[in-house]
């Protein structure tokens, strides 16, 4: 018990030391499963449960029996906006401003079954590793880049995993990803060149769905009852919007025929957004029978994140095609987090990470407004009756504030269409799931 002890306080040392010098980026959720969240959405080497689809599917193979498992957060994300004349010149005044408050709640069903044949078992996750929801105000600065996002994406995924020794296992899923987007936008134009003053403000409004498949796979060794170590490898997928719906819309005053010169109705875009992979190594540690660790190292290959496009299916000399660069890097993320039994029926959770950002100075845009953060995570399980288990975690995100000054934007050539100032994003996600064995 009190070697238990001893290795639960040098995790909470270290969640301290990491939550003070470390800092999830893009667009990715990383919300899988509740037990996962609670010890910093670890394990992808400690297999916990069937959520481990997601995260490794190797690891489906050592979590006993029949299980279905369901979950849910709910996500409140904040993030503010200054500006001032220390950072854009001739500015008059600091301009703060902060992005309006909505609630998304991304979640996770699983199910895994024993398929009667030896070693092999077979499983069905649907979760969404990615997303992205901002809305600021629709008068904001920098209204003419965004006002408003919504990208979601649901991974459907067909899993099997074979143990092929009683040390190690192997996994494969594939993965059908639906997804959709809604941007907008509200630039103003100048049309004084056809007799109209301005500025004439302009609202756009693109909504696109699409699908397309991908893998996730992965390897699992448990060399004893102590130690586990997995590496997993989910694929990239391109999300292609076709024929997506593109909507412009300008004041009543405007005369319908300048508006069927400058914005044909019913006008459609294409455009590609892609889903990065992402490469996962971590290992579990199994200190005694009531205490368990785990540690993970994420790598997501961001760098396939190079431009923003959008072509539209009518073209007018107010409305072309558009090409804007977002040269996003590849980017790495470390995680740690412990589960302890504090009776036969309640464990406790706890956990820490540093995520990131894959977005340099001079591409820090309104819809990526990414900053390195860091991540301080708590959970707790209960079994209700035999069998029948709830999971509560709670996640807490917050960062330093990143300045992306005219400097940085004009080193790249991107000071027309990336904000100048200064970001900073806190978030609160709490979640919960109930799992059912058999």
């Amino acid at each position: 018990m009190k070697s238990c002890i001893k290795s639960l306080f040098l995790l909470l040392f270290l969640t301290g030391f990491t939550a003070t010098e470390l800092f999830a980026g893009g667009y990715q959720l990383n919300l899988f499963g509740q037990r996962q969240i609670g010890m910093a959405h670890t394990g992808t080497g400690l297999a916990l449960d069937y959520a481990t689809i997601s995260m490794n599917p190797a690891g489906m193979s050592y979590v006993d029996g029949n299980g279905l498992l369901f979950g849910t957060n709910a996500t409140f994300l904040n993030t503010t906006f200054r500006t001032g004349p220390d950072l854009m010149p001739g500015l008059p005044a600091d301009v703060e401003e902060s992005t309006i408050r909505n609630v998304r709640t991304p979640f996770s069903v699983y199910a895994g079954f024993d398929t009667g044949i030896s070693g092999l078992k077979a499983g069905l996750g649907v979760y969404t590793p990615y997303g992205n929801s901002i809305e600021w105000d629709e008068n904001w600065m920098y209204r003419g880049l965004l006002t408003r996002i919504s990208l979601t994406s649901v991974y459907i995924q067909p899993t099997l995993s074979f143990q092929l020794t009683d040390q190690i296992s192997v996994g494969a899923g594939l993965i059908y990803a639906i997804g959709s987007v809604n941007l907008q936008r509200n630039p103003d134009l100048d049309l004084s060149m056809l007799g109209i003053p301005g500025p004439v403000p302009l609202d756009v409004e693109l909504d696109g769905n699409t699908s397309a498949f991908g893998f996730n796979a992965g390897v699992y060794y448990q060399h004893n009852e102590a130690f586990s170590v997995g590496i997993a490898y989910r694929s990239k997928i391109n999300m292609s919007v076709d024929g997506g719906d593109a909507t412009f819309t300008l004041p009543s005053s405007i005369p319908d025929a300048v508006v069927q010169q400058l914005f044909p109705a019913d006008n459609t875009f294409k455009a590609t957004l892609p889903l990065p992979a992402v490469l996962s190594i971590g290992t579990g540690i199994r200190a005694s029978e009531v205490l368990r660790m785990a540690i993970d190292f994420n790598l997501t290959f961001w760098s396939a994140y190079e431009s923003l496009a959008f072509n539209f299916a009518d073209n007018t000399a107010a409305l072309q095609d558009s090409e804007e660069p977002r040269d996003f890097n590849d980017s790495f993320s470390l995680r740690i987090g412990a589960e302890y039994d504090a009776t036969r029926r309640l464990q406790l959770r706890i956990g820490t990470y540093f995520d990131q950002s894959p977005v340099t100075e001079g591409y820090i845009t309104p819809e990526t407004p990414d900053v390195h953060r860091f991540g301080i995570t708590a959970g707790l399980g209960f079994e209700v009756i035999r069998n029948l288990e709830v999971n509560a975690s709670m996640l807490y995100i917050t960062s330093r504030a990143r300045e992306q000054c005219m400097c940085d934007a004009s080193a790249p050539g991107t000071p027309t269409i990336v904000p100048v100032g200064e970001f900073q994003t806190n978030a609160f996600i709490p979640g919960f799931s109930i799992g059912y064995n058999f």
